[in-house]
């Protein structure tokens, strides 16, 4: 994973670094995502996680006899159902870019995978202390959010998606999609420690975001809507959502 972060690395260097945010190309955003997800694995992998989550059933006979597990696990998928394939897509701008259905869904696999453990991650590590199982929740919480935020903001809202949002649809998806999804499905994890489990949630997820905003093949020809920014954190950009009146000035 290393090796093929470090080549994917030296091609965006060499090929497309000086790329403005201005201008969106599909070959690009891949680069840019698959870098993202090397560095998400090799921390899965570093911090013990992937090794951890490979070696646990994706659920024991007694969850699978357990009413509450089972419960509690169904809720977490029709919970992410109403919040992604229904909600997240009917909240989602996208230009008029054609469907790439195949490769959207491959995008998502990988895209919900990466992101799914390197949250995992968050949650592997404090379960290594002996605190409360209260506050393991709570502090994994924060940690989540908060790498999300930043990340989504300011790197993955900019440079690998597409602009399909308005701060409209920004707002309603953290409110009733994003926060509740990290909430609900870590509760579940804290409960149960299913860790496969939290991992195939979000990636069931985010086969839905990739596929709802036609996330474009590599090989996608024509001009693409690159994402609005404006300046965030120390002058930083940050994605800004569409806004159709600053888009005609």
């Amino acid at each position: 994973m290393s090796i093929i972060a470090i080549i994917l690395i030296a091609l965006y260097i060499t090929r497309y670094r000086k790329l403005p945010t201005t201008i969106w190309k599909p070959s690009v955003a891949w680069t840019r995502a698959l870098i993202y997800f090397a560095f998400c694995n090799i921390i899965s992998t570093i911090t013990g996680n992937l090794e951890y989550m490979l070696n646990q059933p994706i659920a024991t006979p007694e969850q699978l006899t357990n009413p509450k597990w089972i419960t509690f696990c169904v809720s977490c998928f029709v919970f992410i159902f109403i919040a992604y394939w229904i909600l997240w897509a009917k909240m989602t701008l996208t230009f008029d870019r054609k469907y790439y259905i195949i490769t959207g869904f491959i995008f998502g696999v990988m895209w919900g995978a990466s992101i799914g453990q390197l949250l995992l991650s968050f949650y592997h590590l404090w379960n290594m202390i002996s605190i409360p199982r209260w506050a393991i929740y709570l502090v994994s919480f924060i940690c989540m959010g908060t790498w999300q935020y930043f990340i989504q903001d300011y790197f993955w809202d900019i440079y690998v998606s597409p602009e399909h949002d308005t701060l409209r649809s920004i707002k309603i998806k953290t409110l009733f999609s994003h926060i509740p999804n990290v909430a609900i499905c870590l509760l579940f994890l804290v409960m149960f420690e299913n860790y496969l489990i939290f991992v195939i949630a979000q990636t069931f997820a985010l086969i839905a975001s990739s596929i709802f905003q036609k996330f474009p093949a590599p090989w996608a020809k024509g001009k693409f809507h690159a994402p609005m920014t404006k300046p965030g954190i120390l002058g930083f950009p940050h994605g800004a959502g569409y806004n159709e009146k600053s888009n005609s000035e």
